[in-house]
Parts: structure tokens; sequence; C-alpha cells
């Protein structure tokens, strides 16, 4: 499901830790090291950017992490996957 974005989401990391070299940018495939911790990372984010894929509301662990965003106030940047395909 989440393979779905996953190289796009990548990119987007790429491309703000050069614009924003001192931003510290956390990627769940890349920093997350115990799913059983995705609040506590949610909690420790201040700003949360979700990619909407098509099977994005079809993750258990995707719905954890927007719930808990949603909980806490975060502000939220949402991405829109264009391709109907993905």
């Amino acid at each position: 499901i989440w393979g779905t974005g996953q190289d796009q989401v990548a990119v987007i990391k790429r491309q703000l830790l050069l614009l924003l070299p001192c931003m510290k940018v956390f990627l769940d495939v890349d920093d997350l090291e115990d799913v059983g911790e995705l609040e506590r990372y949610i909690r420790q984010t201040a700003v949360i950017l979700i990619f909407l894929s098509r099977g994005y509301f079809s993750s258990r662990n995707c719905l954890r992490e927007a719930h808990t965003a949603q909980e806490l106030a975060k502000p939220l940047c949402l991405v829109l996957e264009m391709d109907e395909a993905k």
C-alpha cells in the first residue's frame, strides 16, 4: 500500500533537505524504528505531510498517523497523488 507513494515522498524529503539543510525531516520508511511508537513520532513532529495515494486510507498505520495528527491538532500538508493507478 505505502509503496505506491514511497518514491515520490523520498523525492520531497530530498528536496526539502537540499533547500533547508538544517531542517530535520522524518520519513517513516527511512526513520521509523518501531511502528508501535508511531504516535510518539507524531507528537514530536511540528508539521505532518500526508501523501494521499489510493491506498492511504486502507492502511491501518496511515490511519493511526492521520488520527493522531488530527487529535493533536498538528498542522497538515496534504499532497495528492494525481496518478489514479497509484
